[in-house]
């Protein structure tokens, strides 16, 4: 579980690379990844260490995942709501469901 964890939390940052390498210079989804990230881990850190998630915990880390990484695609100068949010629920949900399933497997 801890692979496919860190796997799920790892597609974003996949993303990231791909669309920085295929321009040359765009990093924007590098810093919405990273907003996405820190965000879910520090929600479901709140939890408190050795206890797993629960439902409410990761919907919580969702939405705010979701959130952050809209704010920081906004930041970067993204203009269309649709388009930032299609990336940042995507992300959120990488990063709120891999980071879940890492924590469990710590925990159990």
């Amino acid at each position: 579980m801890m692979t496919l964890g860190l796997l799920l939390a790892a597609i974003p940052f996949g993303f990231a690379v791909l669309r920085a390498v295929g321009t040359g210079t765009d990093l924007r989804y590098l810093w919405v990844a990273l907003a996405a990230a820190v965000v879910a881990w520090a929600v479901l850190r709140l939890g408190g260490r050795g206890v797993p998630p629960t439902a409410s915990g990761v919907a919580v880390a969702l939405v705010a995942s979701t959130a952050a990484a809209s704010v920081a695609g906004f930041v970067q100068g993204a203009q269309s709501v649709p388009a930032v949010l299609f990336v940042a629920l995507g992300f959120a949900i990488c990063e709120a469901g891999g980071l879940t399933l890492v924590h469990r497997a710590r925990s159990g």
